[in-house]
């Protein structure tokens, strides 16, 4: 086989990936999808940060994720479990929070682009200072809110909110009110498994696809790092260039061990 007969058999094969991905996208997936669904799916997002001349692929790529996370949720939503949260209920917007670079330049557009509810460039930035450089441990009890967090305890840019946000889904009001307030407490908030489930299946998608296309897998806390992509109009470009526009940010988003092993298992494989 020649070697232009072998190119031509490997981007068929790319393009039945992704469209296979895309399909399975559109139907959204369980909580606990089959290894093909993930890989299918990995495809997608792997040949929407491949894309050529696209100096947004990466916020577009956030967006694919985070529409799989919705489109999953509806199809299968969780059931027999009473959530606590509600509209303006907010604690969770108080607590800190680790994003990946792709879901920041996303909820950097968002800003720029005055949507609905949205607060404007210079506001967001102001309501970052405070939270630089301030840890988990050194956030709780602060009553520190996210840059993000709007009138009414609304969300802001509550359509592009990040994998993690679309987690947050408590079954007490009162612990969220002790984690507010600093008070002490022996374990986790208990939240919602099936919502856990389906951001944390999108999450290590996206994981995998940046690690396959080389890009940087970092995450970092969510003001410091919309601060710096919304600091430069050019801050996607950059980063996807090989720029590291985040190099003085404190790194100290650590994720489980699995996630990271899971992810890189999608990488090579996606490779």
């Amino acid at each position: 086989m020649t070697d232009d007969a072998s190119r031509q058999q490997r981007r068929k094969l790319q393009r039945e990936q992704v469209k296979a991905g895309r399909t399975v996208m559109a139907a959204g997936l369980a909580t606990e999808p089959r290894h093909a669904e993930i890989m299918a799916i990995a495809h997608v997002i792997k040949a929407k940060l491949a894309e050529r001349g696209n100096d947004r692929r990466a916020s577009e790529a956030a967006a694919l994720v985070q529409n799989l996370n919705e489109t999953s949720l509806k199809a299968r939503p969780p059931t027999r479990v009473s959530i606590a949260c509600g509209k303006g209920c907010s604690y969770c917007c108080y607590g800190y929070v680790g994003i990946l670079p792709a879901e920041a330049f996303r909820l950097a557009d968002a800003v720029r682009a005055g949507k609905s509810g949205a607060l404007d460039v210079a506001t967001v930035r102001a309501r970052a200072v405070p939270l630089r450089g301030l840890g988990p441990d050194q956030r709780l009890g602060r009553k520190l809110p996210c840059p993000l967090l709007g009138d009414g305890g609304l969300c802001s840019v509550y359509a592009d909110r990040p994998l993690v946000c679309r987690q947050a889904t408590s079954l007490s009001l009162p612990a969220c009110i002790e984690e507010f307030e600093g008070q002490d407490r022996n374990g986790r908030i208990e939240v919602s498994t099936v919502h856990l489930a389906h951001s944390s299946n999108a999450h290590v998608v996206l994981l995998g696809a940046l690690a396959a296309t080389g890009l940087p897998t970092i995450a970092y806390e969510l003001s410091s790092v919309l601060d710096v992509a919304l600091s430069y109009a050019n801050a996607e470009k950059r980063w996807l260039a090989g720029e590291d526009v985040f190099r003085d940010l404190p790194r100290t988003v650590v994720r489980p061990k699995q996630v990271e092993q899971v992810a890189a298992a999608i990488a090579r494989e996606l490779r």
